[in-house]
């Protein structure tokens, strides 16, 4: 018997987690923190998490609920966004932490006692007895995002929580050979999210956000360019400052986020700094830094803040807070979509008033998404076949949207389709 136990994520977007039981032993999947309830801070300035105990933050909904699981023998974490390791750090998972090289190391910033084993892809690790894991590369927007697989004796649990499937990616490559090797095998249980399965057609490429830039940085011809995006999306950071390096200005990267992540990722290779560039993290270093601007025709400021954080660098300059003044045919572009919730929209609209209203030129949805769409979920589900399917991350309506899918593919509600809400399971 196999048992699939939805902590978090089976109700909204974030703060993900799911327990996969076999026998009396359990492995729990990711471990995250749900990032619109926390977006009205700035986490390069404020741990609000350090605020609370860890029963308000389960009652406040920003972190899952660990307590749920019983004989947990391993945390697995598929990737190192924050809505999947932040709650690392407040849950402190006492068994092995196990992931690939590059998110164990965001993993360690986050959460250094951690008792971590890194690996690389499609090198199966035994957890125990009865349970190992794998893990297989997939593309999203963050560096060696992964598909987990735990191979039991009751078959495979597939965990696909988060991909798209981009063919064109510059630093990774889903492993279609590996996946068509699981598919093979005995592919018991499919745990996938479902953020964008309502949307119709293929999520587009990163191919797609180079060329938009270009376009948009071919258009600016003078004043100073201000961009912002997600600091984890290090193939887009590069892609900015590509065009930054072809305008011939200097970047100056700006925020602690940016900072972190940036460091990791010229440690594994996949980031190339501008010979010109340079990073400030701290808020003095970032207010030197604004200060030395004279001609600003000569500058491109990489900046935190892409939904309009009140506290994040855009914001304070857009508001004055840094004594540097925004002027007229200056230019933002945004290199990220407002992430749908009612704080995002409202923070994202005030920002973008505040841009405006110092006569700033905008470049909007400079951006794809890094979820899949409907297709994409498609042609993984058939190329898969598993026999059960639980959609996760996801609020009921998109969680519907899969089981939507799943129906035009064969499947069967309370079947094989089975949709759960937090706290809930399922046996098979």
């Amino acid at each position: 018997m196999m048992k699939i136990t939805a902590v978090g994520g089976y109700k909204a977007v974030g703060r993900n987690m799911t327990g996969v039981s076999v026998g009396k032993e359990t492995v729990a999947i990711d471990n995250g923190i749900r990032l619109d309830t926390l977006q009205m801070y700035d986490p390069d300035e404020v741990d609000v998490l350090a605020e609370k105990t860890v029963d308000e933050l389960i009652s406040m909904e920003i972190i899952p609920d660990m307590r749920r699981l019983k004989n947990v023998s391993a945390q697995v974490l598929s990737h190192g966004h924050l809505d999947h390791i932040g709650a690392l750090s407040i849950n402190r998972p006492r068994v092995p932490i196990i992931s690939t090289h590059y998110t164990v190391d965001l993993c360690r910033k986050e959460y250094k006692e951690g008792n971590y084993y890194s690996m690389g892809y499609a090198e199966p690790h035994e957890i125990s007895r009865d349970v190992s894991v794998e893990f297989f590369e997939v593309t999203h927007s963050i560096p060696f995002s992964s598909i987990v697989v735990l191979h039991t004796p009751e078959g495979d649990v597939i965990y696909a929580s988060d991909f798209r499937l981009d063919n064109h990616s510059q630093i990774a490559k889903t492993d279609y050979k590996g996946l068509r090797r699981i598919a093979s095998g005995n592919p018991r249980a499919l745990i996938v999210e479902s953020t964008r399965v309502w949307d119709e057609g293929k999520t587009s490429s990163e191919s797609v956000v180079r060329s938009k830039l270009s376009d948009v940085m071919e258009f600016i011809d003078s004043g100073l360019i201000i961009a912002t995006t997600f600091s984890t999306h290090v193939e887009r950071i590069q892609a900015i400052l590509d065009e930054a390096e072809k305008s011939g200005r200097t970047p100056l990267i700006l925020g602690r986020s940016f900072s972190r992540q940036i460091s990791i990722a010229e440690k594994f290779g996949i980031l190339h700094l501008p010979p010109n560039a340079q990073v400030y993290a701290t808020g003095k270093a970032v207010k030197r830094a604004l200060s030395e601007i004279r001609n600003r025709d000569d500058y491109f400021l990489l900046v935190t803040g892409h939904q309009g954080e009140p506290e994040s660098v855009i914001s304070k300059i857009a508001d004055g807070r840094l004594q540097f003044k925004l002027k007229k045919g200056d230019s933002a572009i945004l290199c990220a979509n407002t992430i749908p919730s009612p704080l995002n929209v409202a923070t994202r609209y005030i920002l973008e008033t505040r841009l405006k209203s110092r006569g700033v030129r905008i470049f909007d949805n400079v951006h794809v998404s890094g979820h899949a769409a409907r297709e994409d979920h498609r042609y993984l589900l058939n190329l898969l076949k598993p026999d059960h399917i639980v959609p996760c991350h996801g609020s009921l309506e998109m969680r519907t949207g899969y089981a939507s899918l799943a129906l035009e593919e064969g499947y069967e509600m309370n079947k094989n389709i089975h949709l759960l809400v937090n706290g809930g399971e399922t046996e098979f």
